[in-house]
């Protein structure tokens, strides 16, 4: 199944479980992160899912055309999951951050992300906050 982020970021996908982890695991295993794998959780907006990427949990979620959330455990390797996801969806995140349990977190938005920086900027538990260029 060739499938990128068109068919379920930039457009509302089905609202099927299959076919959810049909479309982002190929977009993520044709963007040559293959060791992922993820697990409907919610096929509705805000669609989430939960997996793994080399044996640690990784999760999404997204609000088509709007937010994608990847929330990672930290490893040697997490930035080059972030440039991945980048580069599936078309554009730079707007914040990433350690946040209170210690897991990488990486945000992009198309819609409101001024708010989104400023409301993670004001929460003294979140770490190693890098905002990107857009």
């Amino acid at each position: 199944m060739a499938t990128n982020a068109s068919t379920w970021f930039y457009v509302e996908p089905e609202h099927r479980p299959y076919f959810l982890e049909e479309r982002v695991n190929h977009t993520f295993w044709s963007n040559r992160i293959t060791a992922v794998s993820f697990d409907t959780i919610s096929a509705e907006s805000p669609f989430r899912m939960e997996g793994q990427w080399y044996d640690a949990p990784v999760s999404i979620e997204w609000v088509p055309n709007e937010y994608f959330i990847l929330t990672a455990v930290p490893r040697d390797n997490t930035d080059q999951l972030i440039v991945g996801v980048k580069e599936i969806l078309g554009f730079a995140p707007t914040i990433s951050y350690t946040n209170e349990q210690g897991n990488v977190i990486a945000e992009w938005y198309t819609k409101a992300a001024d708010a989104r920086i400023q409301a993670v900027q004001n929460k003294p538990a979140y770490r190693n906050i890098k905002l990107y260029k857009k």
